[in-house]
C-alpha cells in the first residue's frame, strides 16, 4: 500500500530541511578557517592596534565569504545542469551522495584531526605556510587573500555540503535561494566573530588553543554524526 501523496510531501520537506541544517552545521565546525583566524588576528593584535586587527579581521573574513560564494555559485550551476536529468537525480543521485557522505564520516573520524593538538589532516609542510603566512599579513589585501584560501583545502569535505545544498535549493525553488546562501554563509563565519570575542574577552592565543585542543573529541562526534545523518537522509530521499 503506497503512502498518500501528502506524507511523502511532508516527509520530502522534513528531509529537505534536516539536509540544510546539518550542511550548514557540518560547515560552522569545520576547524582549519577558524584555526588559521586565531593565529592571524594574534599576531595582528601583538604587532599592531585593536583597531587595525579588526580591520584586517573584516578583510579575512570577507575573504572567505568570497571564496564561499564563488564555490556555491560554480558547484549550483553544476547541479542545475544535472537536475535536467530527472533519472539521475531520482534514481542514481541520492546513494551516490550517500555513499559520498557516509566515507566522508569515517574520514573526518579518522583523519581530519592529529591527535591531541589542533593540528588537522594538511601535511605539515603545507600548514606551517599556511600558519607563517597567518603569522606575517601586513595588509588588507594580505588579509583577503588568507580568507580566500583558507578554505579551499577543505573542499574535499565541502563540496559535498555545496552540492547536497544546492540540490535540495532546486528542489524546493519556491523557497528565496538567496537566503539559504546567506544562512550558509552565516554559519561558515559564526565560528570567526565568536573567536574574535574570545580575544576582546582577555583570552590569548594559548587560551584558545587548549579550548580548541579540548573540544576536540565533540567537534569530532558533531562532525562524523552529521555526515553520517546526511548519508542516511539521502538514503531516505532515495527510498521516498
Amino acid at each position: 500500500m503506497q503512502p498518500p501523496p501528502c506524507y511523502n510531501l511532508n516527509m520530502s520537506i522534513f528531509t529537505s530541511v534536516s539536509i540544510l541544517f546539518l550542511a550548514m552545521l557540518i560547515q560552522a565546525f569545520l576547524q582549519l578557517t577558524p584555526g588559521l583566524f586565531s593565529i592571524f588576528y594574534h599576531s595582528a593584535l601583538a604587532k599592531t592596534t585593536r583597531k587595525k586587527a579588526d580591520d584586517l579581521a573584516l578583510y579575512y573574513i570577507l575573504g572567505v565569504e568570497v571564496s564561499l560564494a564563488i564555490i556555491f555559485i560554480a558547484i549550483f550551476f553544476l547541479m542545475a545542469l544535472i537536475f535536467t536529468n530527472q533519472s539521475f537525480i531520482t534514481g542514481i543521485f541520492p546513494w551516490l551522495m550517500a555513499g559520498i557522505f557516509g566515507a566522508e564520516s569515517v574520514a573526518v573520524f579518522f583523519y581530519y584531526f592529529r591527535k591531541k593538538s589542533t593540528a588537522l589532516f594538511l601535511p605539515r609542510k603545507a600548514a606551517n605556510s599556511l600558519a607563517l603566512r597567518a603569522k606575517n599579513l601586513k595588509n588588507r589585501s594580505d588579509a583577503f587573500v588568507l580568507g580566500f584560501i583558507a578554505a579551499l583545502p577543505e573542499l574535499i569535505f565541502t563540496i559535498p555540503l555545496f552540492m547536497i545544498v544546492s540540490f535540495e535549493m532546486l528542489k524546493i525553488s519556491d523557497f528565496p535561494s538567496y537566503f539559504i546562501v546567506f544562512l550558509y554563509i552565516l554559519f561558515a563565519i559564526s565560528p570567526l566573530f565568536l573567536i574574535r570575542t574570545f580575544f576582546r574577552g582577555d583570552l590569548n592565543l594559548a587560551d584558545i588553543q587548549k579550548l580548541r585542543t579540548k573540544n576536540q573529541p565533540f567537534y569530532r562526534l558533531i562532525l562524523t554524526i552529521g555526515f553520517l545523518l546526511l548519508a542516511l537522509l539521502m538514503i531516505n530521499s532515495g527510498l521516498i
